[in-house]
């Protein structure tokens, strides 16, 4: 009987779209997850107050601004995490009301990041309430950078 090979790691993602130019998969990915997060914000037009300030795209004056880190966590949650789509806006409104507040691109990502985390750890084992209790922290957390008691 033959043994079957096993790989190891993540399943490749399909990121020929931004392959092109990327200087690494590595970036082509995160571009990937970006673009996801990008996606969010239309589908969720109604629900996400002051989108523009994650991503405004002007055809007539060609000009783009963009919050890459954060749209890139956002498309995680959306794409590895699967979170709820719910959780997802609830998050998009969060990190939009820290920018508002003045925190700056990179202090969001990394208060998305720790959801991210804690949420992964919540959900592995739903019984263990010290990881629900990391989840609640970090959202906290970015619900006080942008002044939401």
């Amino acid at each position: 009987m033959e043994e079957v090979k096993r790989r190891r790691g993540r399943p490749k993602l399909d990121a020929h779209i931004t392959e092109e130019y990327a200087p690494s998969r590595r970036q082509a990915l995160n571009k990937m997850y970006m673009y996801e997060g990008v996606h969010l914000l239309p589908v969720a037009a109604t629900e996400i107050q002051n989108r523009e300030l994650l991503w405004k795209e002007s055809r007539e004056a060609q000009t783009l601004k963009s919050r890459d880190g954060i749209l890139e966590q956002l498309g995680r949650m959306v794409m590895q995490d699967q979170l709820s789509h719910t959780d997802c806006i609830y998050l998009a409104n969060l990190a939009i009301a820290a920018v508002q507040a003045g925190y700056t691109t990179r202090e969001v990502e990394i208060a998305l990041r720790e959801i991210r985390m804690a949420a992964k750890s919540s959900l592995k084992d739903l019984e263990n309430q010290e990881n629900y209790c990391m989840l609640g922290n970090a959202v906290d957390k970015l619900r006080r950078m942008g002044g939401i008691a």
